[in-house]
């Protein structure tokens, strides 16, 4: 009897590293969050981007634009002369972003390249301070 119960206990130990391995093996799902305001930020309305993202929480501080998808923000800077942070490189280092009134329906900020993980997005005409993306933006998507 003592026996068939430490048999039983190693077979449900097994089982239940088996099923943990299983779970541990399925990628989490990702999340993502509204973050946009209604408003434009005076700098960007004249330049031709449709999605730009910001160095620092302020709207004085150095900004990038981009009009279109960017699957890898790496190899990107802040625009020179902008303000603080000027010439940084824009992945993971942007706190807040804009999605001007042009062609797109919203804008998203991505945690990973190539428009994975969580995401922060906002609706064409607004601006916002990024949460789940905050200094941690790896690609955009204009949509």
């Amino acid at each position: 009897m003592e026996n068939r119960g430490r048999t039983l206990v190693v077979a449900l130990a097994a089982a239940g590293g088996m099923v943990g391995f299983a779970v541990a093996g399925v990628p989490a799902n990702s999340a993502s969050r509204y973050v946009g305001t209604p408003g434009q930020e005076s700098r960007c309305r004249d330049h031709d981007s449709v999605l730009a993202c910001y160095y620092y929480s302020e709207w004085t501080s150095a900004y990038w634009g981009k009009g279109v998808n960017d699957p890898d923000l790496g190899d990107n800077r802040y625009f020179a002369g902008t303000g603080t942070g000027a010439d940084q490189v824009v992945r993971n280092n942007s706190r807040r972003m804009v999605c001007k009134v042009q062609v797109p329906t919203r804008c998203e900020s991505f945690y990973s390249t190539n428009y994975m993980g969580n995401m922060d997005w906002m609706y064409n005409g607004e601006r916002g301070e990024l949460s789940y993306t905050r200094n941690d933006n790896a690609s955009v998507m204009i949509r």
